[in-house]
């Protein structure tokens, strides 16, 4: 069966749910189970960004697992690292192209921080599927969160999760308010 691109999934889906009424009670996003109070609707445009500045670029530590910008602590690094701040949110990248994750990296981050959320969790695996060259997803995601792209869409810092929540195999993202 021929895999469709993700902007069919989207129209797809798109069209099953033209229509549809949502639920009464809280907004949550899907699959985490967590209210989110502003989160926009699909057919309503995404708030605009706040007009911040997007602060310093964030510079990978030692381990390169990590990252934060320069007027982030090393306190909050630890304790995003720690897990002292939960995700209030999860992309999971598993059978994403590298392509395809960076792209729903991207829209995640960004709807996320216009949803008003901080900490948020991207799901990419340990790689051991992968082909002999090694994993794909997990560099390709520390390359984005280290570069312009995820300063400009308010990235303040990031870090492997926790192993109860998927260590190496999972990374928490800090977004700026």
């Amino acid at each position: 069966m021929a895999r469709r691109s993700p902007e069919d999934e989207a129209r797809a889906f798109r069209e099953a749910m033209s229509g549809a009424r949502p639920l009464a009670g809280p907004r949550r996003l899907v699959g985490t189970g967590v209210p989110v109070a502003a989160r926009p609707d699909a057919t309503r445009r995404p708030p605009a960004p706040r007009a911040t500045p997007p602060g310093p670029p964030v510079a990978a530590q030692e381990d390169g697992a990590s990252g934060r910008a320069a007027d982030v602590s090393a306190r909050e690094l630890r304790a995003l690292r720690s897990g002292e701040r939960r995700a209030e949110a999860r992309l999971d990248l598993h059978g994403m192209t590298r392509a395809e994750a960076l792209a729903a990296v991207e829209r995640f981050v960004q709807q996320c921080r216009g949803g008003g959320l901080r900490a948020v969790m991207v799901i990419h695996g340990r790689g051991l599927n992968s082909d002999g060259s090694g994993p794909v997803l997990r560099p390709a995601l520390h390359a984005w969160l280290g570069g312009g792209a995820a300063t400009r869409a308010g990235v303040m810092a990031f870090a492997p999760a926790p192993a109860r929540w998927g260590g190496s195999g999972a990374t928490l993202i800090l977004l700026r308010r």
